[in-house]
């Protein structure tokens, strides 16, 4: 998908919220928790999904969520239902890897030592080869867990990838783990008002977010996106 056709979303998500669409955003939710749920029960993956919610509750429930504004943001781009199911699984195993990072680096308060950031990028190569072992994982989904962390500017990782050579399904849920990860609170710091995030996309869009895709994104009202449901933690 390109510029045009992300500003085209923008609009039609705008106009969408203009007239309403309650019923739309409560028929939404209710197809992406059906999604995450049959997901879940998956043979393949369960145990993964199991382990990550065993040991690091806060990082599953924070997949989830991601999940579920991903699901707002596809209405948005009028993804067919093969697309949004892609982007939506994506999202959710997007921090798998972090099942096998240490936790008390995960937990830490303090600034992570050069050593230990190594570590924890490790997260999105290790997600990745878990999904690559199962055949009917479509690739899709695997990129958006490989590359999640990868900037528009080519600064990110593990590849280094830059602009539209990141995969677009990767630079949706880049914007959304973002935002999601600043208003939630870390062991190394409170969260932030919305308003404070939605203003941080917009400034580093074109820089470490796909600056269209911050704005389809900023088109959506908190009421359209659920964030008084999504922020009391689902």
């Amino acid at each position: 998908m390109q510029i045009a056709e992300l500003r085209i979303a923008r609009h039609d998500a705008a106009v969408r919220t203009e007239n309403g669409g309650g019923e739309e955003v409560k028929n939404s939710r209710l197809f992406v928790e059906k999604q995450l749920l049959a997901f879940e029960e998956d043979y393949h993956i369960k145990k993964w999904v199991d382990f990550l919610r065993y040991k690091h509750p806060d990082t599953y429930m924070h997949c989830k969520r991601v999940a579920l504004l991903a699901g707002k943001l596809a209405d948005s781009f009028l993804f067919d239902l093969a697309k949004k199911d892609q982007l939506v699984k994506g999202c959710f195993l997007h921090d798998l890897g972090k099942a096998y990072i240490p936790l008390h680096i995960l937990n830490q308060k303090e600034s992570l030592s050069k050593q230990q950031w190594e570590i924890v990028k490790l997260h999105t190569s290790i997600g990745a080869e878990l999904l690559e072992s199962i055949p009917r994982i479509d690739p899709a989904v695997i990129d958006v867990i490989r590359y999640h962390h990868e900037r528009w500017d080519g600064k990110g990782y593990p590849e280094g990838l830059a602009g539209d050579n990141i995969p677009l399904f990767a630079r949706i849920c880049t914007v959304v783990d973002s935002f999601d990860t600043m208003i939630s609170d870390h062991p190394y710091r409170k969260k932030l008002p919305v308003e404070e995030a939605r203003n941080r996309l917009l400034q580093h869009g074109g820089t470490q977010f796909d600056s269209a895709i911050v704005h389809c994104f900023l088109s959506l009202t908190d009421e359209a996106l659920e964030l008084d449901q999504v922020t009391d933690r689902i």
